[in-house]
């Protein structure tokens, strides 16, 4: 069987010289007449088989199509571009073995999909990858010397099932330096995106059963509190994360962005990676620090956790200042301050940037939520007002939930009550609007016929909107909104 990765190298071993022989070198990018040479075949394609010349539209088409072909070289250059120490750094850390096994994993599942091995052998793959594991975690493995991490890894499994092992190796310490850094990205990103919609449920229940109260010296903008300020905060960073992990996972190793201008910009892995963790050592927390700061601090209770809280967001904010430096060097991204040769402490810098921060973020999150969870609010602190009328929605939404409705059509229902400042038993509904709100018609009248007013002339409409939209996208379940 011949030697596979999924996570193709991205660029080609250098071939051995032989003695008194001048290497062939490698360009980048291509020399203008070389461009030239290209643009010509790619323009003149048409030509050679009798087309009319191409317009000036094709012409910019061309010369994009070369453009692009050229970045994408650059960029996959630049995602095996590592500082030797910081590779070394990260292959030869036992403490990530984990990801290095989950990029077996994903490896297994790559070469099945091309044809190369069949589901039966993947199977057996990935269950002795787990037999492996487990003795890592009980300190059974036996450690290849002098062998990084993953090339031990592959080695025990090649003990244990053979040549089919072979297909699982790469081919040089950059591959698995990326391939490690990859699959710790994707998993720590996917914990996080859940953890911020855990977050977001539980702050959007808390503003719901502490309906007509706001905290001292909070302004609402536009009729939003600083609760759902916070949600939508929230879900911006986890859009962000999202693209993020678009970016670190796509298979060709690079990624287009369309900007506002009509060039398109590409950024490699690693600079995807960067970025993952600045968002983590500073827009994360600098959001968790204003809901423990503004709202948080109004607890009555679970004064541990909170001091906890406070301080791993204080260590997060001591060492950052050294990171962003670090990181750009060891993952060789050269701006601003980030020049010269990377220095060991440095490497450490660059790591706790990465791992440390994410573990402390992780476990911030959880804090933050078990602390939105178990708050009350102090009533002499916070502030008396209108209520915006949140019980009366959400009450009918559980109404129509308990008749069989799911929870997305009851909340577009109750909206759309909203939405025409109708009560529901005034409500018409078309045919439209029915199949909109994935509503049946049979049902419809007998539902809305006998229910009463569910808004009065104090019910702040928009942010009842608000509030249904987010408890649908977070897919809040109604009974769990319901006021004692």
């Amino acid at each position: 069987m011949r030697a596979c990765c999924y996570y193709q190298p991205l660029r080609p071993p250098c071939p051995s010289i032989p003695l008194g022989h001048k290497p062939q070198q490698h360009h980048l990018f291509l020399s203008s007449r070389s461009k030239d040479v290209k643009l010509r075949s790619i323009l003149d394609e048409d030509r050679l088989t009798g087309a009319r010349p191409c317009s000036k539209d094709q012409e910019h088409k061309g010369w994009m199509q070369l453009r692009n072909a050229m970045n994408n070289r650059y960029i996959r250059a630049l995602d095996t571009n590592f500082d030797e120490s910081f590779v070394d750094s990260i292959v030869f850390d036992k403490t990530l073995y984990k990801y290095a096994i989950l990029g077996c994993k994903v490896n297994a599942d790559g070469i099945m999909n091309e044809g190369i091995i069949s589901s039966s052998e993947r199977n057996k793959i990935i269950h002795a990858l787990e037999r492996i594991e487990d003795d890592i975690e009980i300190g059974k493995f036996k450690w290849r010397d002098g062998a990084d991490v993953h090339t031990s890894i592959v080695e025990a499994l090649a003990d244990m099932i053979g040549d089919q092992a072979k297909g699982l190796a790469v081919e040089s310490k950059c591959d698995s330096c990326l391939m490690i850094l990859e699959t710790w990205s994707k998993n720590s990103i996917d914990h996080i995106m859940t953890q911020l919609k855990q977050l977001q449920a539980a702050l959007v229940l808390l503003a719901i059963k502490n309906d007509g109260f706001v905290l001292p010296g909070e302004k609402e903008i536009e009729g939003t509190s600083l609760l759902m300020r916070i949600v939508k905060a929230l879900d911006s960073d986890a859009s962000k994360l999202r693209n993020c992990l678009g970016g670190i996972c796509s298979t060709d190793g690079v990624i287009f962005m369309r900007l506002s201008s009509p060039e398109d910009y590409t950024l490699s892995k690693l600079s995807y990676i960067a970025w993952f963790a600045n968002s983590i050592n500073y827009r994360i927390p600098n959001l968790l620090r204003q809901l423990l700061e503004k709202v948080l601090s109004l607890r009555n209770a679970e004064t541990a956790i909170y001091e906890t809280t406070l301080g791993k967001l204080s260590s997060i904010e001591q060492m950052r200042r050294h990171g962003d430096v670090a990181i750009s060097k060891c993952l060789n991204l050269r701006f601003g301050k980030a020049c010269g040769s990377v220095q060991t402490c440095e490497i450490e810098d660059a790591k706790h940037h990465l791992f440390s921060s994410t573990k402390s973020v992780v476990e911030i999150l959880d804090l933050s939520i078990q602390l939105v969870k178990s708050i009350s609010f102090d009533m002499e602190k916070a502030q008396n007002c209108l209520p915006r009328g949140y019980d009366d929605i959400m009450r009918f939404a559980h109404f129509l939930t308990t008749k069989g409705i799911d929870s997305v059509t009851a909340y577009a229902l109750v909206h759309l009550c909203l939405d025409k400042q109708l009560q529901p038993s005034e409500l018409t509904l078309e045919k439209r609007e029915l199949k909109q709100i994935d509503f049946h018609c049979e049902r419809a009248h007998y539902l809305l016929e006998y229910k009463g007013g569910i808004f009065g002339d104090s019910t702040d409409l928009d942010a009842c909107k608000q509030m249904l939209k987010w408890c649908s996208k977070l897919r809040i379940d109604p009974a769990a909104t319901i006021c004692s």
